[in-house]
């Protein structure tokens, strides 16, 4: 009896609806509360109908209750990982190993958490171990492909591929590494493959959309992007790739609908503020742009006085400049970032140097209380709409050369964004070599744009809204020029600044 139910129970657990399983994992835990049996059931049911820490809690369970069964481990393992809970996983996964040492499915696995940590590397030499394991070489290409060994990344997905013919997720995995790698057209027939079976299917549709773009086929992008794009159920990021090709394609009133539905539905994040901006001034909309960007609200400029541990201001830049001279993350012109003609840290947000460490604070200290300020006035624009309540700070400083710039960009996902000058050559009154301009459009929108110039000096930082626009303009001479960026990165929404 026993058994015939417990085998109910799992055909149900893993059938179309699992929830009709819940009452027969119920009979079966009343009956033995500890079975692992049960336990891995009402784990299945929990995870698949969509309780998280249900579904932990028994996974754990029945782990404790057979803990010499690699299968027990890998359950939890699996469920952690879904829960982006990577660190504990990799025990689970570990463990699993011990007990049953060169299992693909918990290599592939424990490669696949490593890559969730970015530990890329890691996880290739982790992967190795499963040579030919569909999930194993899936993952292998995704390391690679993080690595920007995309030619790599390639030949592992195809063989993924031969040994599961059709899987959706690798070709589209295959696709993005054949474009990564120059294959441009075989990744174009590819995702086409992909559409005509699935035709609004999102991730394959922006694949085709980027492609077309790349291409200069805007109108084309557009007409990709525009299948899958469900105004009712809008894929925030197939919407905003959709604006940004409809901008270029000449459909700005129509980018500016999309850009609408975006911050309808999704008000947190503030990426569409920035392409409305765009749209509104191709549209030579200026009162509409002037009030979206709102600079006399939202801009602010101080002019630092003290720094935390040091006796004058003086000192403190200096130090600044000397420790992030020395950092070993200053990557020239890092990939897929605007720095030209000069170098970028990664996140110094917690580094340990001291004036690093003060100019942090500093930052922390000027982000709560424009925070708390503006937490204090009425929600009347978007951008008080997506006001976070927890949030944390993310650093870097940049080196240009003489002849150097950052180009228009914003920092959205992100909420409030910062600009900090340790040093500023002074110039003859009226130039603009150097300064820090809001209001330029990159040139993947077009081009264009009015700058509203803001002049920088030792000392000075300026706060703004992460989804404007701004540049650090060109500039000769022959002194370098050192700047520190910051933003409030909203929790679960905002994203830490990172090299590549």
């Amino acid at each position: 009896m026993w058994g015939e139910l417990l085998a109910e129970a799992a055909r149900a657990a893993q059938g179309p609806e699992p929830e009709s399983a819940r009452p027969l994992v119920d009979r079966l835990l009343a009956e033995r509360p500890e079975d692992a049996d049960a336990l891995t059931l009402a784990g299945i049911v929990a995870q698949r109908t969509g309780r998280v820490e249900e579904a932990l809690d028994a996974f754990r369970k029945a782990r404790d209750s057979a803990p010499l069964d690699a299968a027990r481990h890998q359950n939890l393992g699996v469920a952690l990982k879904n829960a982006a809970a990577f660190d504990e996983a990799l025990e689970a996964f570990a463990t699993a190993l011990d007990l049953r040492p060169g299992h693909a499915p918990t290599l592939a696995n424990l490669g696949s958490c490593l890559i969730g940590t970015e530990r890329h590397q890691e996880a290739l030499e982790v992967l190795q171990g499963a040579p030919d394991n569909a999930d194993a070489l899936t993952n292998s290409g995704v390391a690679l492909a993080r690595l920007g060994r995309h030619a790599e990344a390639v030949g592992k997905y195809r063989r993924s591929l031969e040994l599961r013919p059709g899987h959706l997720d690798t070709a589209l995995n295959l696709v993005d590494a054949l474009s990564g790698s120059g294959q441009r057209v075989e990744a174009e027939d590819l995702v086409r493959q992909v559409l005509r079976a699935q035709p609004r299917n999102v991730r394959a549709a922006n694949q085709l959309g980027l492609l077309r773009e790349q291409a200069g086929d805007f109108a084309g992008a557009v007409s990709a992007m525009r299948a899958a794009f469900d105004p009712a159920a809008p894929n925030h990021a197939l919407g905003v790739n959709l604006v940004r090709s409809m901008i270029r394609a000449g459909e700005a009133r129509d980018a500016l609908a999309v850009c609408g539905t975006l911050v309808g539905t999704q008000p947190s994040v503030t990426t569409p503020l920035a392409l409305g901006i765009a749209a509104q001034h191709k549209l030579g909309w200026s009162e509409d742009q002037a009030k979206l960007m709102a600079l006399d609200r939202f801009v602010t400029v101080h002019d630092i006085e003290a720094a935390p541990g040091f006796a004058d201001l003086a000192t403190f830049n200096a130090a600044l400049v000397r420790e992030l001279r020395a950092h070993p993350s200053l990557t020239f012109e890092p990939e897929g970032l605007v720095t030209r003609q000069g170098r970028q840290s990664d996140d110094l947000a917690d580094a340990d140097t001291p004036a690093l460490k003060a100019l942090a604070q500093l930052a922390r200290e000027h982000l709560a209380a424009a925070h708390a300020r503006l937490a204090a006035e009425p929600a009347d624009h978007p951008f008080l709409r997506a006001l976070p309540a927890e949030w944390s700070l993310t650093l870097w400083g940049t080196i240009l050369r003489p002849g150097g710039e950052v180009g228009p960009h914003i920092h959205a996902p992100n909420w409030l964004s910062g600009v900090y000058y340790p040093e500023f050559a002074e110039f003859e009154a009226g130039s603009e070599d150097g300064a820090f301009a809001i209001g330029l459009l990159p040139e993947e929108l077009g081009g264009g744009g009015t700058p509203v110039i803001h002049q920088p000096r030792a000392g000075r930082m300026i706060l703004f809204p992460s989804y404007l626009w701004h540049a650090t303009l060109p500039f000769g001479g022959e002194r370098e020029r050192i700047s520190f960026a910051f933003d409030l990165v909203p929790k679960g929404v905002g994203r830490p600044h990172k090299l590549r």
